[in-house]
């Protein structure tokens, strides 16, 4: 363990918004040590309360880099790993490696696009931007010059429009439904407690066609059908078990921010492709304790949720898999048996418009340099913490041979999530069981793949 109370190198400077969060949870963290700790047991109830406390803790010291934190130092991590997931990571079999933490740049093109773009994007007033062309959107020194909202907001359309090249394909996505208790069912990789309900597999693309840094000389976007309606479409579509195999999704995301998704699925049982609605993205997603919309912590339209900026966090996340294909332990096989390193992110609180959402808010905290989502604790209509969210990476092998590798193997690699249901105490994974891969797309090749007429193909 590192010793004193100086943050990492590479630690974001504290700003206003997080020191008025640290002045008032810093009386939530005394009284709740004084209870007992900050954390509730296994199943038990986590309060809004206590999730605020724990963004404003910090640890007494940081864990240096190069050492393994084995269960008999367990609680030292406390301050840096969820609460309502911290309990779940006592096990004899777990342990934490702690690695450097790396300092990742996005490819050139995206920060010459910021560079030459980044000073263009304006907030409207209902919350959309303006202006904006390529690049990273909004300069974080920016956020203090602004209202949480606004800079809630500008965290928001960064995390959107965070160097993704084409968008990442995933050949095999392996779904595992972890249920308390033990027996049944065994997977390989999935070494922890728990009983093994339910598999599934199925393959995930997504594409974006706008706002792309690398094609200045096409005005940023690709040339195929919908791209000057929209910024993204993803196929998903499941081919293991049996009874799911052929259920396909084909999502399109507006650039009018203010324009709903069109979600089409077909389910092989009906022969007929449908429409979802708005409503039913916030289910769960295909019986999974995920929703449509946050696989990868988050990945909704900015406008249906109030952002609020509530300041900086460091955190313990697996950034740099060292695993072919994550494995997992602890008492309900969700916690990653992996290197981890702490990241400093920003934290927002959304807040859905839509009255009849399941959850009241959600803490979603954003890596500060990928800008990819590293932690999601939702809060349900009681004010009690719900559900967990925290995806895992891979950091890519550069290969400089040619320009469209070089961009291909520029960006953090997702390799899995796991979502905890603190009601039912149940766990899904979700993890790649193929590469991860961010092909160059032609426009021939995007038009094949994302076409609604694939939605009866399958694949």
């Amino acid at each position: 363990m590192g010793s004193g109370n100086a943050a990492p190198a590479g630690f974001p400077r504290r700003r206003g918004s997080e020191d008025m969060m640290k002045h008032e949870g810093a009386k939530l963290v005394i009284a709740l040590m004084l209870c007992g700790g900050m954390a509730a047991a296994t199943g038990a109830e986590v309060t809004r309360a206590e999730v605020e406390a724990w963004i404003a803790a910090e640890p007494a010291a940081w864990p240096a880099a190069g050492t393994r934190i084995a269960q008999a130092e367990i609680e030292s991590l406390r301050e840096l790993i969820a609460p309502g997931y911290f309990d779940y990571v006592k096990d004899p079999g777990v342990d934490f490696e702690i690695e450097a933490t790396l300092e990742y740049r996005p490819h050139q093109v995206y920060l010459d696009a910021t560079a030459q773009h980044g000073n263009a994007a304006t907030l409207k007033a209902g919350g959309g931007m303006d202006g904006y062309v390529a690049g990273r959107p909004f300069d974080p020194e920016r956020f203090d010059d602004v209202t949480p909202e606004e800079a809630g907001m500008m965290i928001a359309w960064n995390h959107v429009h965070r160097w993704q090249y084409y968008g990442y394909k995933v050949d095999a996505l392996e779904m595992i439904y972890v249920l308390p208790g033990g027996g049944g069912a065994k997977v390989e990789g999935v070494v922890g407690g728990g009983s093994i309900d339910r598999t599934m597999v199925q393959v995930y693309h997504r594409v974006y066609l706008n706002h792309l840094a690398m094609l200045p000389a096409q005005h940023y976007k690709v040339d195929a059908d919908g791209s000057d309606t929209r910024y993204f479409k993803e196929y998903l579509s499941f081919v293991e078990p049996f009874d799911v195999a052929g259920t396909t999704f084909v999502v399109e995301r507006a650039l009018d921010p203010n324009e709903e998704d069109q979600v089409n699925s077909y389910l092989p049982t009906q022969r007929r492709v449908r429409r979802l609605s708005a409503k039913e993205r916030a289910d769960n997603f295909m019986g999974s304790n995920f929703t449509l919309d946050d696989l990868e912590g988050y990945s909704g339209r900015v406008m249906d949720y109030e952002w609020i900026y509530r300041g900086q966090k460091q955190m313990l996340v697996v950034l740099d898999s060292r695993e072919k294909v994550l494995r997992f332990g602890g008492p309900q096989s969700n916690v990653a048996l992996d290197r981890w390193q702490l990241r400093p992110t920003y934290v927002v609180e959304l807040k859905p418009r839509w009255s009849g959402h399941p959850m009241s808010a959600k803490f979603l905290f954003i890596d500060a340099q990928t800008w990819n989502p590293a932690l999601a604790l939702t809060i349900d209509r009681a004010g009690k913490l719900w559900r967990v969210i925290m995806p895992h990476y891979q950091m890519p092998v550069r290969d400089e041979s040619t320009p469209e590798r070089s961009m291909e193997t520029s960006t953090p690699r997702w390799r899995g999530s796991f979502a905890l249901d603190l009601k039912s105490n149940t766990t899904t994974l979700a993890r790649a069981t193929s590469a991860t891969e961010f092909p160059t797309m032609s426009e021939r090749e995007i038009e094949r793949t994302f076409a609604l007429s694939r939605l009866t193909e399958g694949r």
